[in-house]
């Protein structure tokens, strides 16, 4: 069975994401959020390929999965055996640019 690792990055995000819901909506609402996504990404270990291949979306090659929990996307690529969370962005995010730098914006707006 694959073990899930975070990144850095993703644990940030995390910690981001708790800190928002926290100081808006409470502990208990920050609790159950943090709690169902950290579920939603032990599922990987059981089920690794039950996310996403992110390269059917953007059109372009990638190892990056996800799958969508809670609000966010929880980008992850599978590596021998692991699991490698790499971001937890919120669905408002520009995960294009988060994740490759790339603005998904057009130049002409």
């Amino acid at each position: 069975m694959l073990k899930v690792k975070y990144s850095p990055a993703a644990l940030e995000d995390l910690q981001q994401i708790r800190d928002y819901i926290l100081d808006n909506w409470g502990e208990s609402v920050a609790t159950k959020v943090l709690k169902k996504i950290t579920s939603d990404i032990r599922r990987l270990e059981q089920y690794p390929l039950s996310g996403v291949d992110l390269g059917k979306i953007i059109d372009v090659p990638t190892e990056y999965r996800y799958l969508f929990s809670e609000k966010n996307y929880v980008f992850f690529r599978i590596e021998l055996d692991i699991i490698r969370i790499v971001r937890v962005l919120n669905e408002r995010q520009n995960y294009m640019q988060q994740l490759f730098g790339i603005s998904s914006e057009s130049k002409d707006n």
